[in-house]
């Protein structure tokens, strides 16, 4: 517990963490750890460069890149990432729709994947050829039913 302490406490200064510490922090088994990591990301987004932000474009840990991808509309805002650099990482995003951990892929269908789609990050076609996945977790979130009206999935 008193590592945990520590960590929180250095996520939550002002000073310069290093990427890998970042990496670690951000994969971390602690919800408190990995949700203070992504808010010191946040509120340090200026300072990382490109590279970083691509690499958690494709982050291994689904639920820290759901975070990302739920940024990017305001990456893009803050001119941090391109629509057409974001697109080259769209097969990162389609895996958050088909991951095993329903939480993060209902999440990605029902919050992110709208701002992503309005932007031309993905095609509908995408959404299509990926909808057995949505599909499969249709019935465990009733708040999808509006996602599959309004996408017109057939189920």
């Amino acid at each position: 517990m008193e590592e945990k302490k520590k960590i929180l406490l250095i996520l939550k200064s002002s000073n310069l963490i290093s990427y890998d510490d970042i990496k670690r922090f951000l994969s971390s088994d602690d919800k408190d750890i990995k949700h203070e990591a992504w808010n010191y990301v946040l509120s340090n987004i200026s300072r990382f460069s490109k590279d970083f932000l691509y690499e958690l474009l494709r982050f291994p840990d689904t639920g820290t890149r759901y975070r990302v991808w739920n940024s990017v509309p305001e990456l893009i805002q803050k001119n941090l990432i391109s629509i057409d650099e974001a697109r080259k990482y769209k097969e990162y995003f389609i895996e958050l729709l088909k991951d095993t951990n329903y939480v993060v892929r209902m999440l990605s269908w029902y919050v992110t994947l709208k701002p992503i789609l309005e932007l031309g990050v993905i095609k509908y076609d995408d959404i299509y050829n990926n909808s057995k996945y949505f599909c499969e977790i249709l019935t465990l979130y009733e708040q999808l039913e509006e996602v599959r009206q309004e996408l017109k999935i057939n189920c």
